[in-house]
C-alpha cells in the first residue's frame, strides 16, 4: 500500500465524494491542510513522497541507492554495510537526505573542497562499497552529482566515462596524491605507430628513450632531431632510399616518408608534436568532464576541452605537463594541470 491509499484509507470519510476533487477549492484546501498537519510537502511529488517512506532499512536503501544512482547491470556490493556506516553516523538524518535527494551539485569548472557532511559520507563510502570494475568514488560523485554510476558496465561496452550526468560522461580519478595522476590508456592502434616513430627517431639520433616514455626522453629526442647533422643524415636517406635495394634501408625510408609525406625534414619535430597532440586530445576528449579527487579532501573538476588544451604541447617541445607513457597509460603532472586553481 502506497502513501496515496494510507492517506484515502486514512480521510476520505472527509470528502463528499470520498476522495479530492482538485476541480473542488473547498477539498483542495482541505487536502493541503491534512497534508500539512502529516508534514509532508505538498511540492513533491507522490513519487518522491513514497520513495522517503519507504527508505527503512538496509534493503530498501539497497533498492533505492541501485535504482537511483546506479546503471543497469554494474554490480555495487557493500550497500547494506553503507546503511548500517550511516545509521550510526552523529550526522544521519543528514547524510540519509543527500542520499534521497541527491547532494544537488552541478557540473562546473574549479576547485570543489570536500568537506562536512560530503566528507562523511565519501569516507562512509570509500570504507563500506566496492565497485565492479571501478572506485567507490563514483558513486558518491553519482549521488552529488544526481548521475548514474556506471564504471563497470562501461569498461565492458567500450565508453570511458564513469559516471553520467544529464547526459555527459565523467571520468572520476581519487589519488593520494596529485603530482603523478593516471589519466588512462591510449589508443592501442595509435600507440603502436606512435612508437614505431620513436624507436625510428631514436636510430637515427642515437638518443635512448626509456620504456616508460618520459617526458624527459622524449623532449631529449625532439632536442637532437632539431641538430642540424641529424636533419642532414635525413635528407641523404630521402634521397637514397627512394631507389635503394637494401631493405632495410627501404624500411627505414618508408617510416620517414609516412612521417614527413612531402620530404621537408625540417618539420619533423612539429609532426612529432602534433601527433602527440593528436593521441592525448583523443583520449582526453572520450569523456565530456574529468574529476579528480585528492586527499579526499578536494576535487577538481574541469570540461574536457579545458584539460586537453592545458596537455597540448606547443612549439618544439612537448608539455611539461605530461610525465609519461607508461604501459600505455598516459600520467600528468597534476600539480601543474591545476596550478591555476
Amino acid at each position: 500500500m502506497d502513501i496515496l491509499d494510507i492517506f484515502l484509507n486514512k480521510y476520505s470519510y472527509k470528502f463528499p465524494k470520498g476522495y479530492p476533487d482538485m476541480n473542488n477549492e473547498q477539498d483542495v484546501l482541505l487536502m493541503e491542510s491534512l497534508l500539512s498537519e502529516l508534514e509532508i510537502n505538498k511540492e513533491e511529488t507522490p513519487e518522491e513522497i513514497k520513495i522517503s517512506k519507504d527508505i527503512i532499512d538496509s534493503k530498501t536503501f539497497e533498492e533505492y541507492v541501485l535504482e537511483k544512482y546506479v546503471m543497469g547491470g554494474q554490480e555495487i556490493n557493500g550497500l547494506n554495510e553503507l546503511y548500517e556506516g550511516i545509521i550510526k553516523s552523529l550526522e544521519k538524518d543528514k547524510l540519509l537526505d543527500i542520499v534521497k535527494n541527491s547532494g544537488k551539485k552541478s557540473l562546473k569548472s574549479g576547485k570543489i573542497p570536500i568537506k562536512d557532511t560530503d566528507s562523511i559520507l565519501f569516507n562512509l563510502i570509500m570504507s563500506y562499497v566496492n565497485i565492479k570494475n571501478g572506485n567507490p568514488s563514483e558513486l558518491w560523485f553519482a549521488i552529488m552529482f544526481d548521475g548514474k554510476a556506471k564504471g563497470g558496465v562501461a569498461s565492458e561496452i567500450g565508453i570511458e566515462s564513469d559516471v553520467d550526468v544529464d547526459g555527459k560522461g565523467v571520468s572520476i580519478k581519487n589519488y593520494s596524491k596529485i603530482h603523478g595522476l593516471d589519466f588512462g590508456s591510449l589508443s592501442s592502434e595509435d600507440l603502436k605507430y606512435y612508437k614505431k616513430i620513436i624507436n625510428l627517431l631514436s636510430i637515427l639520433t642515437g638518443t635512448e628513450v626509456t620504456a616508460s616514455l618520459t617526458i624527459n626522453s622524449l623532449n631529449q629526442l625532439l632536442s637532437d632531431l632539431k641538430k642540424s647533422e641529424v636533419q642532414e643524415d635525413l635528407k641523404q636517406i630521402l634521397n637514397i632510399g627512394k631507389d635503394t635495394q637494401i631493405k632495410s634501408l627501404k624500411n627505414i625510408y618508408n617510416v620517414i616518408v609516412s612521417i614527413l609525406p612531402n620530404g621537408n625534414v625540417e618539420e619533423l619535430v612539429n609532426n612529432f608534436i602534433n601527433k602527440t597532440n593528436e593521441i592525448i586530445e583523443k583520449k582526453i576528449k572520450s569523456v565530456d568532464w574529468w574529476a579528480v579527487i585528492v586527499e579526499k579532501t578536494n576535487m577538481y573538476l574541469e570540461p574536457s576541452s579545458v584539460i586537453a588544451d592545458k596537455i597540448k604541447s606547443k612549439e618544439d617541445q612537448l608539455s611539461p605537463i605530461i610525465s609519461q607513457i607508461k604501459g600505455n597509460n598516459l600520467f600528468v603532472n597534476g600539480n601543474l594541470l591545476f596550478k591555476m586553481k
